[in-house]
Formats: structure tokens, sequence, C-alpha cells
């Protein structure tokens, strides 16, 4: 049987920045929080029956996306329940697009193992219209690119990253995906951006520390050296005193 669900409001915008899929899952919680932006708790299972065209793991796998953007956080609240944080900004002109997921699965993964179901041919249509306006949104790495100020506030915010930090690692960032000729939406981007400087962080720390026990070890050679010497010193001045016969002291 096909399987359905009701209307769901996708904001065009959020398709195009984040991926039709991500879109979706935000237009989900949305709905659940009543507005884009506040907090609510709710059973596991209403999160979940929404968005019947993607599996719970694909669904845990977008939240898990969107969360690390500082979109949404999903915690457990007890009893089968959750808590939802959610955190958008509302976009610019935005108009919600409904769609009506009335469709049902074949053998094979992914939109192109989606089969239309009686009378939703046009559902179909615009989910692979989205579709096509993401991946005519991709765009390679350039000289003049900069994360957002979401991702920058997230990072100071959630992974305690100076903006400084981050600003002064985004040349290496950007020459090295030049050079890999990849193409990504913006919101891809900031994402890759987000990974990148929480892996430098986590270097230039290691490095610290690594810096500090050689320098410990150094010191602590040279204090050992030091106290050897003047035991030394002491020893000779000792045996000399009590060598009454040798007077070259």
């Amino acid at each position: 049987m096909p399987l359905s669900a009701p209307s769901l409001p996708i904001i065009p915008q959020f398709a195009q920045r984040y991926g039709l899929e991500q879109a979706l899952m935000l237009a989900v919680v949305a709905e659940l929080v009543g507005s884009l932006q506040g907090h609510v708790v709710v059973e596991e299972q209403r999160l979940y029956s929404r968005a019947l065209c993607l599996s719970r793991v694909q669904q845990g796998q977008l939240l898990s996306q969107l969360s690390s953007l500082g979109l949404l956080q999903v915690a457990p609240a007890g009893d089968g329940l959750v808590r939802i944080s959610l955190e958008l900004i509302q976009p610019n002109e935005a108009v919600p697009h409904v769609i009506q997921p009335a469709i049902q699965k074949s053998s094979m993964s992914g939109f192109g193992g989606w089969h239309r179901a009686d009378g939703e041919g046009d559902e179909l249509s615009r989910l692979f219209a989205a579709k096509e306006a993401q991946q005519q949104h991709l765009c390679h790495m350039d000289l003049e690119w900069k994360p957002s100020a979401n991702i920058v506030k997230v990072l100071a915010q959630q992974h305690q990253i100076s903006e400084a930090f981050a600003i002064g690692i985004k040349d290496e960032f950007v020459v090295y995906y030049m050079d890999k000729g990849r193409k990504q939406t913006p919101g891809g981007w900031d994402q890759k951006f987000l990974k990148w400087v929480k892996k430098e962080q986590v270097q230039q720390q290691t490095a610290q520390a690594r810096a500090q026990r050689q320098t410990q070890q150094q010191t602590h050679s040279s204090n050992e050296e030091a106290r050897y010497a003047a035991k030394e010193r002491r020893r000779n001045i000792t045996a000399n005193v009590l060598d009454i016969n040798n007077t070259d002291w």
C-alpha cells in the first residue's frame, strides 16, 4: 500500500540552502514546535512518523546534520519523549511549499527508488524539481568564500572556538577545497568548515600539550643535572677535607 502523510510546508530557501531532505525534516520539527524558533517536548514517535518517505535511520542522520549546523537540538526527555529546540531564521520572501508525500517504496534506495502512487504524480514531480533546484545551487569553492554568521556563532557557543581562530584558518580551508574542485551548497560548505575548524583546534591543542611536556622534561633534566653537579662538588670537597695528606684543594 502507498505510504501517506499529512501535508508538510517546506520553505524553498531552506531546501536550496541545506538540501531537500534536510528541509523536509526542518518542516517536521517546525510543525511540532509551532514556529521557526522555540522548544517543545513531544512523543518520540510523533517526531519520526511525519516524513514517511524517509526511514527512521535517515531521519536520525538528517537531524544530526541539522544539529551540527546549530539549527536544532533533539534530546531524550524520558518515557518515550524527546525535547526539541529549534533556532531558525525566517528567510526573506519565504513562501512555504506544501508537499504531500503519498509514495510507495521499491527495493531501490533514494528518490530513484520511489514510485508514483495513483493521483500523486505532481507530488513526485515537485520532489524532483526541488532536488534539481538544489543541484543548481551547488557551487565551487572560491577565494571570496566566507563562513556564514550562524556557523561562526555555533563554533563560539557550542564548541568554544573563537571567531579569530576560525577566520585565521579560513584561507587554508579555501585553498584546500579549491584544489579539490568539488561542489557543495552554501550550507554544505558551512558544514565542512565546521568540521575543519574543530579538527584544527584539536590538532593545535595536541601540539601545544606536546610542546609543554617537552619543555617540562627539559627543565626537569636541567634541574637534575644541576643537582648532580652540586652533589659531586660537595662530595669532592668532603673527600679532600678528610684527606689530610692532600693539600691540592
